[in-house]
């Protein structure tokens, strides 16, 4: 099964680009990344340190130009890898934050921290599956 990716604070380059959350997916058992993904992290790179080609590559995608998306995704790569491990890295240390502040809490107040625990060992694991396959590319 596939999970929202967390990319909370990039929701404008989601939303220009026409995408929802539910298009922005890591898969638990491949640690696979959804097109999308790549789209949005590559779109706020771009927006962030050359706007011209934010420019183009926004137009790349409302027009369905699958080959200049890719020469784009190839020439700032290494750029999108990097922003993806730093959300991942990033994620995996909020959810040990998280999940410890959690087991901290009385279960007779708070019952549903056994369902907030199984949501962030899902979670954490689907991005530590993520981190093997970006860590790989």
């Amino acid at each position: 099964p596939g999970t929202f990716c967390k990319l909370m604070h990039m929701r404008t380059e989601m939303e220009v680009l026409g995408y929802r959350f539910s298009d922005l997916l890591f898969y638990k058992e491949t640690g696979d990344i959804s097109p999308a993904v790549f789209d949005v992290v590559l779109y706020n790179v771009l927006n962030q340190y050359d706007p011209g080609a934010a420019n183009s590559f926004y137009d790349a995608v409302m027009s369905g130009d699958e080959a200049t998306k890719a020469q784009y995704h190839d020439q700032y790569w290494q750029y999108t890898k990097e922003e993806l491990q730093k959300h991942v890295d990033g994620t995996l240390k909020d959810l040990d934050k998280w999940s410890e502040k959690a087991q901290s809490y009385d279960i007779y107040t708070h019952p549903r921290v056994p369902l907030i625990l199984q949501h962030n060992q899902f979670v954490k694991e689907t991005f530590l599956n993520v981190k093997a396959n970006l860590d790989n590319m």
